[in-house]
């Protein structure tokens, strides 16, 4: 949810827990009846400094409920939120929903964020140099939406239709750069909108901290002038998960990606690694280029019944093509989180992460993990 780069000020200032079940004088039985209506919230203000950006504060949290007609055991939506405002007045809006219907026959997943916020760009492929990043500013709108169907009657097969689109424009770009140049795709704006698919395997135990099970999900998606883009590019991924229990609370997790970009894809979407889900420590964007392919692990230590810890291990590298990918260029980033358990039902954290790799590092706070 929240993401920023090592020259970030950034701390909590407040972690409020509620739930709308919970009242004064409500006896246990009545508590027993309203159970299955429980929604749970967390709510985080942060306040931070960036040179991009001064002071700057916003808020964000989690709520998590499960629709009428669910029984108590069906995994919960959730409603991913957060909003801030700099004092450079800039600004960024997010809302995540992700909704389960019908005991798990569907499920649907939305994306809304408006932004105008710095961003930094380095150019292509794995190795540009540290001293070529250039700051510009874009101004975004973005919807997604996806439904998922499960075709498989006991497992939580899925196969969907998803629809994505944004409308960006740079406000601002160093002068002399590659960006001002006009000739980087994209880095004058412009509009993209995809239609694509999605298939999903999910075997985990929960959504938000996964003990075991494993998880895959295919997507693809064309952005096309049929569908009202301005460019006209497909992108592919796969997504490959697993978690393997470590004596009775402990959690070993694995997670592979490979995606390849086809086409003329804007600068902003072609595959790229960095930030808070994908090779932590790195800025997000760090290295970016038409393919990657990315392999994360992370051991899971509960050392308390509200407190963990997390470390993990990342290896990524991009490249032109898949086939180019070479191990010699592979990029690393380690580090070490904390994990502050806030609705104990669910199993929802709080994480706190540090990573760093070579010459670069960065703080992350956000609610759920990073797979």
């Amino acid at each position: 949810m929240f993401k920023r780069t090592p020259i970030l000020i950034l701390f909590s200032c407040l972690i409020l827990i509620t739930s709308t079940s919970l009242g004064l004088g409500a006896g246990k039985k009545e508590k027993e009846k309203k159970k299955d209506k429980k929604i749970s919230t967390v709510v985080l203000p942060i306040i931070f400094r960036m040179p991009e950006t001064r002071w700057g504060l916003g808020g964000g949290g989690l709520l998590t409920y499960r629709a009428k007609g669910n029984p108590e055991n069906a995994r919960p939506s959730s409603l991913y939120f957060s909003t801030y405002y700099t004092q450079n007045k800039q600004y960024c809006i997010e809302l995540k929903p992700e909704i389960y219907l019908k005991n798990e026959a569907y499920i649907i997943n939305s994306y809304l964020k408006i932004s105008k916020f710095p961003n930094k760009f380095w150019g292509y492929g794995n190795q540009t140099l540290d001293e070529a990043g250039e700051d510009y500013t874009p101004k975004m709108f973005n919807f997604d939406l996806s439904l998922q169907r499960r075709i498989l009657s006991g497992e939580r097969l899925y196969f969907g239709i998803q629809y994505k689109f944004e409308k960006l424009s740079i406000v601002e770009v160093e002068e002399d750069k590659q960006l001002a140049s006009g000739l980087i795709t994209g880095s004058e704006g412009g509009k993209l909108s995809s239609l694509g698919f999605i298939l999903n395997w999910d075997k985990r135990d929960n959504i938000f901290f996964p003990h075991k099970g494993n998880y895959f999900q295919l997507t693809s998606n064309l952005n096309s002038p049929i569908f009202g883009s301005d460019f006209k590019f497909t992108t592919v991924k796969i997504d490959l998960r697993n978690y393997f229990p470590v004596f009775k609370s402990h959690v070993f997790a694995v997670q592979a990606i490979l995606q390849s970009v086809t086409g003329s894809p804007t600068f902003r979407h072609m595959s790229k690694i960095g930030g808070d889900m994908v090779m932590r420590g790195l800025y997000s964007g760090r290295y970016r280029d038409m393919s990657m392919m990315v392999l994360q692990t992370e051991l899971r230590v509960k050392i308390s019944k509200l407190f963990g810890v997390g470390v993990f291990a990342n290896v990524a590298d991009v490249a032109n093509k898949l086939d180019k990918l070479s191990l010699g260029n592979f990029k690393y980033s380690v580090g070490i989180g904390l994990r502050i358990l806030v609705v104990p039902k669910e199993g929802t954290n709080i994480r706190l992460d540090y990573g760093f790799g070579k010459g670069t590092s960065g703080y992350y706070i956000t609610a759920g993990e990073a797979f």
